[in-house]
């Protein structure tokens, strides 16, 4: 009858801490979801600052040197890489018709 008692215990305590991982685990994830839901309702800014635009490439960007990301930021500023803006655009959520 021992031996009986024993596994049933075993059996709830395993099914207690399954159950306690997994709303735990749950309530982790809730968060992460409302997080982006926010992000995807900003409403259009209207006019962007081309020095955060610019200089903000150079966190996804490579460079030989530092006198060659300075002369692609400047390049940026002048216009030059407009791809830099429409990515911001499009990652920002701001629309097409922000202005600089």
């Amino acid at each position: 009858m021992s031996y009986m008692k024993t596994i049933w215990i075993v059996i709830t305590v395993a099914v207690l801490l399954g159950g306690i991982y997994y709303l735990n685990s749950r309530e982790v994830s809730a968060p992460t979801s409302e997080v982006s839901e926010e992000r995807v309702e900003q409403p259009n800014q209207g006019k962007l600052d081309i020095n955060v635009v610019c200089e903000g490439a150079l966190a996804y960007m490579t460079f030989p040197d530092g006198e060659s990301a300075e002369q692609f930021v400047a390049e940026c500023k002048a216009g030059e890489h407009p791809e830099v803006i429409e990515r911001y655009k499009a990652e920002m959520n701001v629309g097409a018709d922000a202005a600089i």
